[in-house]
């Protein structure tokens, strides 16, 4: 099922009312969160999903124009639709630039920037430790930050894995998360919301969510990240983790590659399954693309649920 949540800005520090919007598209057979943010002409699509007709939708209803796509790192347990999301708007595809792509993209560095429309900024912060070029993004409206778009990064109540690049970095990766969410929790206010890519079922997150929506205040009381030393910390993240799904061999290297474009054309009622093209079978089931917590794959980036939006409630940060 796709859900909507939408975060309306407006009256954060008693400033007015905002201009800028984050709607928050869930597609939960693939345990993520993707995200549209922007002001009264253009947005930028955070960490978009393969079925990323949900992104144009959310931009057609708010009558924005995506102007940038971005992507957190590359991903490994869900095929990316960040690089024909912006072959079809034409929007600058943003990606970390130690990421090793075979595309042409916008090389994006610790500190970078991205001006939007209605004094909206988006800063580049290097967050490693999910991945080793991994890239947290925070929005500013008037230099004020006023949400931090995570990815695998500091997640709600956990952290994304370390585990997914090399063994051999592993340890390294998980200090070096310890270190990227101490980064967030020093340079960002506490009321600041924390809108991560994982942790809601797929296996990138190395726990499961602590419930729907946080801020950096609250996780520095609740994450163990920020509560806990960093020996005791890694000791405590590395003994907990699950094994690796199978798949997620092969969706890393899909990913630095480039993703063939995907038909969106809604499929009948009635299909027979057949593999998708450049998907492997894993047990018996075709995971090109799903992180969710559940034996059985999909389509790259199809939801295996009822595609059907709800009303929008309001964003609870």
């Amino acid at each position: 099922m796709l859900r909507w949540y939408t975060y309306p800005g407006g009256n954060l520090r008693g400033r007015g009312i905002s201009v800028f919007f984050i709607d928050t598209i869930e597609l939960e057979g693939l345990g993520n969160r993707h995200y549209l943010a922007g002001g009264r002409d253009t947005a930028v699509a955070v960490d978009p999903p393969r079925d990323f007709d949900q992104v144009l939708a959310a931009a057609a209803r708010r009558g924005v124009r995506i102007s940038h796509v971005v992507e957190t790192h590359i991903h490994n347990d869900y095929v990316t639709g960040g690089l024909e999301l912006a072959r079809v708007t034409g929007a600058a595809y943003l990606v970390p630039a130690g990421a090793h792509v075979s595309f042409a993209r916008v090389a994006v560095g610790d500190g970078d920037t991205v001006a939007l429309d209605g004094g909206l900024e988006l800063r580049a912060v290097a967050t490693p430790g999910h991945t080793p070029h991994h890239t947290s993004y925070v929005l500013h409206e008037d230099g004020v930050p006023v949400a931090a778009f995570t990815g695998g990064s500091l997640l709600i109540g956990t952290v994304g894995r370390p585990d997914l690049v090399e063994p051999r970095l592993t340890e390294r990766l998980a200090r070096a998360q310890h270190a990227s969410a101490h980064r967030l929790a020093a340079e960002l206010p506490d009321e600041t919301p924390v809108l991560p890519t994982h942790g809601f079922g797929s296996f990138c997150s190395s726990a499961q969510a602590e419930g729907d929506a946080t801020t950096i205040g609250k996780e520095k009381t609740a994450n163990a990240a920020l509560t806990q030393d960093v020996d005791s910390f890694v000791a405590h993240l590395l003994a907990g983790l699950d094994d690796v799904p199978a798949y997620y061999a092969h969706m890393g290297p899909a990913n630095a590659a480039g993703p063939a474009p995907v038909d969106l054309t809604p499929r009948p009622s009635r299909t027979r399954t057949r593999s998708p093209p450049g998907s492997r079978p894993v047990s018996g089931w075709w995971t090109c693309a799903t992180g969710s917590r559940s034996p059985r794959g999909t389509w790259p980036g199809r939801s295996t649920s009822r595609r059907t939006a709800r009303s929008p409630p309001t964003w609870p940060g």
